[in-house]
């Protein structure tokens, strides 16, 4: 897995905002019952939640254009894009992005924190 690097606190406080409905990202809780329940995510946080549930939906190309645009994370973009190459299915890529999407937020957190 790959390491993001400190960020500072400029990008932290950028990552750990919550935007407005134009800037919102929206994603998908699938179930086997009712299907695809969407989601409204206005936060950073929101999208680590969502790409933690069991079975998460989000385009991943939207994801790396949220990050790249929304929370100017361009490292964590580029880091997106590369996991987006890989050759396994969406739902393994969706699982390695939420991982590496929970370690930036932890280091904004912390970021913060100091």
């Amino acid at each position: 897995m790959q390491t993001l690097s400190t960020p500072d606190e400029h990008l932290a406080a950028r990552v750990l905002r919550e935007v407005g409905f134009d800037q919102r990202l929206v994603g998908y809780r699938l179930r086997e019952r009712t299907g695809p329940m969407p989601a409204s995510l206005y936060s950073f946080e929101e999208v680590v939640h969502l790409l933690g549930d069991k079975f998460p939906y989000v385009s991943l190309e939207r994801l790396q254009q949220w990050v790249e645009t929304v929370t100017e994370d361009s490292e964590l973009a580029a880091a997106i894009a590369n996991l987006n190459q890989d050759k396994t299915n969406d739902r393994d890529r969706m699982l390695h992005i939420g991982t590496l999407m929970g370690e930036r937020l932890c280091q904004c957190k912390r970021t913060v924190q100091s």
